[in-house]
């Protein structure tokens, strides 16, 4: 079991969750706001909607779960 979890703890550090988790919110919501810079005044995005409405939850959770993987690393002192 404790190879597993130093397997996954290589593969995935905090600040790599949160960044990943931080660019899959901005990709999601981006094409939103481009539509809104950049579209017709009268267009009506719904599915730029849609996909805004379940990227944003899906990456505030992933940072939070890598902020507590950072800080729980800051406080292991790194990696090992």
């Amino acid at each position: 079991m404790a190879g597993l979890r130093e397997s996954w703890l290589r593969l995935a550090s905090g600040a790599k969750i949160l960044l990943g988790s931080a660019a899959f919110g901005v990709v999601g919501v981006g094409p939103l706001l481009l539509y809104i810079a950049f579209g017709p005044a009268d267009g009506n995005p719904i599915g730029l909607g849609l996909l805004a409405m379940v990227a944003l939850p899906v990456a505030a959770i992933g940072i939070g779960i890598g902020l507590v993987v950072l800080v729980m690393e800051m406080f292991r002192g790194g990696r090992g």
